[in-house]
């Protein structure tokens, strides 16, 4: 009987690398090796493909170099798996829909055509099955390629196996509903055995995607015997030679360096590493965890641990060089793509930001909600989360100084307009900040993100309610440029978000959404070379922005809470990224309040207005302190005005009515 049963039982589950050995064929569409496949080509692949294979890890994390063979040697082996043993649901999520069709047509198909068990599932021609090119159908299951930047498509599929490319690349915010990737792990939840891979390049220190992932792991590391003295270690550029040459006259790019001599050297002896002996000890090394077990199984992998031609030392060397060459002229990108490229580790931007002690060391001993000479007009931006609202009031004088009176959060749903937090925020904006000649200031303006496709709701209600209020309420959001092109305040008619009823023109008391241009912004406070931005102004004066002694310790770190950093297909330009270790809300909110001032138009104030303010100021609280009259109360109607009235001049032209106003 038992002879029987093992006759008609399945054979037992290969792992993916059994798997990747037994069946996958490389045809030279997508390699330069083809053929059978063999882990001997990529020796480090093996461990993280036995962890796909693990029936109890439901996440695999992988912060890696270039040219180790990742895509061809994990991704598609894992999809051609389970598309061959556990035919389901697979999702691959790529930075853009062009990077997923260029998978699909470089990779995933040419696998499927030199495979025979893929072969026999997938009809590449066939479009009967509903085949395209980024959705293949198979028997019990489909593989779908879909971009980050769309929210359809990442939330639209629930999947057993999820793969995320490159999410360094990936949208961080996919139209105002969240992170890509944990839009398409939600995705998972519906499989009790479902596999989740991330892996990628890092790109910045504390603002890689694929660096926090890993932070979240056990982070496994690579360990080599050395082959002379036999002690293992985990392979770093610091144990790479790079031998120089005093008797010859240095070369114009490289000096007295002789990268065509590097070598690897064990940390331990010293010895010198032929490239044999170094792909021999890769052959031979192991993962070990460097922190305790997560939910996630994390990997780091560099170029030392390569074992292609192109990752010999010498060529590694020589690269090395030649960024540190480019670096010494001032252009650091080729060292930040040897950084993040051949060392798989992120880049380290120092001195373009400066630390939050520095910050801290500036502050000024006024009190919250109070604020010195040349404060005049308070405005507060205002940024939703889903249990909380963050605040930000700040006073703008001459020249847009700025003071902040107020950092702190309301605690509260925000999902449910004129409940929870909703209501402290009513509270907070009846109160007045007092100037140093004892005169309370009135809110003027108030600019609110309504970015949030599940809190935006609430925020239009908010803002079409207060419009009688003595302060202004816009509906902000923030425009889609990372790389600061759109101007941080245009005149231009905002996004209407209430129709009237013939749905052409705008309601006459309909809210219109003010598109900011946050980068810009960003560019302004922040600025990304060593010497720019507002926050490194000190003493008094024009741009200068100050703050006072006893405001909440967080505000410092989240106000240096993005860098922005070369983009990965163009160094020459830059983005703004958001740092994985904070939460960003402060320089959020003063991004609003600096929108405000120009919005109202008083960064163009002539120094007489302002003197006029001061005067009238200082009058009224010399006879009537008990009874002063806000000098700020009137500047949220009088500034806006001036820019209506030219508006209306325009509309009665044109023959429009008054629902063009951009304000409301």
């Amino acid at each position: 009987m038992a002879r029987v049963w093992a006759e008609f039982a399945p054979p037992p589950r290969l792992s993916i690398d059994q798997w990747a050995e037994r069946y996958r064929e490389l045809s030279s569409e997508e390699s330069a090796m083809p053929g059978p496949y063999s882990m001997a080509h990529t020796p480090v692949l093996r461990a993280i493909l036995r962890a796909c294979s693990d029936p109890t890890v439901r996440k695999v994390v992988v912060q890696k170099s270039a040219q180790i063979g990742y895509t061809a040697g994990v991704v598609c082996n894992v999809m051609g798996y389970f598309i061959h043993h556990r035919p389901s649901v697979i999702l691959a999520v790529f930075p853009r829909e062009k990077s997923a069709k260029d998978f699909a047509a470089e990779k995933f198909d040419p696998m499927v055509r030199a495979t025979k068990p893929l072969t026999d599932r997938i009809n590449l021609k066939s479009r009967a099955a509903g085949n395209s090119q980024t959705r293949k159908h198979f028997p019990g299951g489909l593989a779908k390629f879909v971009g980050s930047n769309s929210p359809g498509d990442v939330k639209s599929t629930s999947a057993r196996f999820l793969c995320v490319e490159e999410p360094d690349d990936a949208s961080i915010n996919v139209r105002g509903q969240g992170d890509a990737i944990k839009l398409a792990e939600e995705r998972c939840k519906s499989y009790p055995d479902h596999l989740i891979l991330i892996g990628g390049t890092p790109t910045a220190k504390n603002a890689s995607s694929i660096e926090a992932e890993i932070l979240a792991s056990d982070q496994r590391k690579y360990h080599v015997p050395c082959p002379h003295c036999g002690d293992e270690h985990i392979p770093t550029w610091e144990s790479v030679i790079i031998p120089e040459a005093p008797d010859q006259p240095p070369r114009e790019i490289y000096g007295l360096a002789r990268w065509e001599d590097a070598f690897y050297a064990c940390p331990a002896c010293g010895a010198a590493w032929t490239e044999d002996e170094r792909h021999e000890a890769i052959r031979q090394g192991h993962f070990e965890a460097t922190a305790p077990a997560t939910a996630a199984v994390g990997f780091l992998v560099s170029e030392l641990l390569s074992t292609f031609d192109g990752s010999r030392i010498p060529i590694l060397a020589r690269k090395f060089l030649e960024a540190k060459h480019k670096e010494s002229e001032g252009d650091c990108s080729e060292l930040i793509a040897f950084t993040n490229s051949a060392l798989g580790i992120p880049y380290e931007y120092r001195g373009e930001l400066p630390e939050e002690d520095e910050l801290r060391d500036r502050a000024e001993s006024y009190a919250e909600w109070t604020v010195p000479e040349g404060a005049l007009v308070p405005v507060v931006g205002v940024d939703v989360q889903h249990d909380r609202l963050a605040v930000a009031v700040w006073v703008v004088g001459r020249r847009e100084e700025m003071w902040l009176a107020f950092w702190g959060e309301l605690y509260g749903p925000t999902l449910v307009p004129m409940e929870g937090a909703w209501q402290e925020l009513d509270q907070l904006l009846e109160r007045t900040v007092r100037h140093a000649s004892g005169a309370p200031l009135k809110i003027a303006a108030v600019a609110i993100d309504s970015s949030d496709g599940q809190t935006s709701s609430a925020v239009y209600e908010y803002v079409r309610s207060r419009r009688h209020r003595s302060y202004r309420v816009f509906a902000v959001k923030g425009a889609s440029d990372s790389e600061g092109k759109i101007e941080l305040w245009r005149p231009e008619q905002p996004q209407s978000v209430d129709p009237n009823l013939s749905g052409r023109k705008s309601a006459k008391y309909g809210v219109h959404v003010q598109i900011v241009g946050t980068a810009k912004a960003k560019d302004s406070i922040l600025g990304w070379a060593q010497e720019g931005g507002r926050v490194r102004l000190t003493g008094n004066g024009p741009y200068r922005m100050h703050w006072y002694e006893t405001v909440r310790p967080d505000f410092y770190e989240q106000l240096l809470s993005e860098i922005k950093i070369p983009m990965r297909n163009n160094p020459k330009r830059r983005m703004w990224k958001k740092r994985t270790d904070r939460r960003n809300e402060s320089l959020d909110c003063t991004v609003y309040a600096l929108w405000l001032v120009h919005a109202m138009r008083l960064h163009i104030q002539k120094s007489h207005w302002f003197d006029y303010k001061e005067a009238q100021l200082r009058q009224q609280t010399m006879f009537a302190p008990e009874e002063t009259p806000n000098p700020a109360a009137g500047i949220a109607d009088e500034l806006p005005v001036i820019v209506r009235d030219r508006r209306r001049e325009k509309q009665r032209s044109t023959g429009q009515g008054e629902s063009g106003s951009g304000f409301y």
